[in-house]
């Protein structure tokens, strides 16, 4: 068994093992996709406070 074969075993295990995890524990599942969705949307979209307290959106991508 060469190594890439080696990796690619690991691989598909740890994805398997990982998927039925999900299946059994939905819920903090959701809660680590909510996390990761929330920090990819913080990214992409700077959130500002103003001096008032509300929360203003800018987009700096065009």
């Amino acid at each position: 068994m060469s190594f890439t074969d080696f990796l690619r075993t690991v691989f598909e295990i740890a994805l398997v093992t990982f998927t039925l995890w999900a299946v059994f524990h939905e819920d903090k599942f959701a809660a680590i996709e909510e996390t990761l969705f929330s920090n990819f949307k913080r990214r992409k979209l700077k959130v500002a406070k103003a001096k008032s307290g509300n929360i203003i959106k800018v987009n700096f991508q065009e």
